[in-house]
C-alpha cells in the first residue's frame, strides 16, 4: 500500500481554498473492531477497540498525487484522539494522527487495500506531511463512495479492522502507538477479516445554529406578513 505514495508530489490545494466560517463545525470520527495486542504491559485479546477523533471541518483538505492524477482525495488532521479498549480502559494518543479518505475506488499494485472506496486512520509519521502516515484503523466500503470527511455518516460496518505494525518498537520496525497508558502495540491488522465499523458525527458550532434560526425567524416573519397582506 506505502508504494502508491513512496514518491507522490503532494499538493495540499489550498489554493483558492477557504473556509467559510458558516459551513464550518466539530466533527467526530469513531472506528471500532474487534482487535488483540497489548498497551502499557496489560495484554488483551479480540477486545472491542474503539478509536475517537476530533476535528473541525474546516481543516479538512483536499489531496492530489501525481501518481493518481485525476483523483482527489482528502485528509484532516486530529484535535485529539482517543482509544477504548474493552476490559482494560480508554487511553489518549500522544502522536499526532489524521482520518484519510479514498473518496473512490483505487487500484493497489501491492494489492493490500480493497478496490473499494474507503478511510483510514493514521498516525502522522512525518508532521505536518499529511501524506506519510502508518494505519491503525481502516473502513472500506461502497457506502462510502464521495465522501468528503465533512458529514455526519453511517455508522458503516465492512472490510476493515483495527491494529497496527506487527513487530513495532523492535529494531527495524516503527515506533509502537504512544498513548497516555503506555505503548500501544497489536497482533491484529487494519486489514483484517473481521471488519470494521466507521461513524462520523458533525455538530454545528452555536454560531451556525444562530445564523440558521435567525434566518427561519426572518422567514417567519416574512410569511406572516405575505398572509396579513
Amino acid at each position: 500500500m506505502r508504494s502508491i505514495f513512496a514518491s507522490v508530489g503532494l499538493a495540499l490545494g489550498l489554493v483558492g481554498f477557504t473556509a467559510q466560517q458558516a459551513s464550518a463545525f466539530p466533527i467526530t470520527y469513531e472506528f471500532s473492531g474487534t482487535g488483540s495486542g497489548a498497551i502499557g504491559g496489560r495484554s488483551f485479546a479480540d477486545a472491542l477497540v474503539v478509536f475517537t477523533g476530533t476535528a473541525d471541518t474546516d481543516k479538512v483538505v483536499p489531496l492530489t498525487f501525481t501518481e493518481l492524477p485525476g483523483l482527489t482525495f482528502y485528509a484532516v488532521a486530529l484535535d485529539g484522539l482517543a482509544v477504548s479498549i474493552a476490559g482494560i480502559g480508554t487511553a489518549t494518543l500522544t502522536d499526532p494522527a489524521e482520518v484519510f479518505s479514498f473518496p473512490q475506488a483505487i487500484i493497489d499494485p501491492d494489492g493490500e487495500i480493497p478496490p473499494l472506496p474507503g478511510l483510514i486512520l493514521g498516525r502522522i509519521d512525518h508532521p505536518p506531511a499529511l501524506d506519510s502516515w502508518t494505519g491503525m484503523a481502516a473502513v472500506f466500503s461502497d457506502s462510502l463512495d464521495g465522501y468528503d470527511l465533512k458529514t455526519s455518516k453511517g455508522p458503516i460496518t465492512d472490510f476493515g479492522g483495527v491494529g497496527f505494525i506487527e513487530g513495532c518498537g523492535t529494531p527495524g520496525h516503527d515506533p509502537c502507538l504512544g498513548t497516555s497508558l503506555g505503548p500501544l502495540s497489536f497482533t491484529t491488522n487494519i486489514l483484517g477479516e473481521k471488519g470494521g465499523t466507521f461513524t462520523a458525527t458533525a455538530v454545528p458550532e452555536p454560531s451556525t445554529l444562530l445564523f440558521m434560526s435567525g434566518g427561519l425567524v426572518a422567514l417567519v416573519r416574512r410569511t406572516r406578513r405575505g398572509r396579513r397582506g
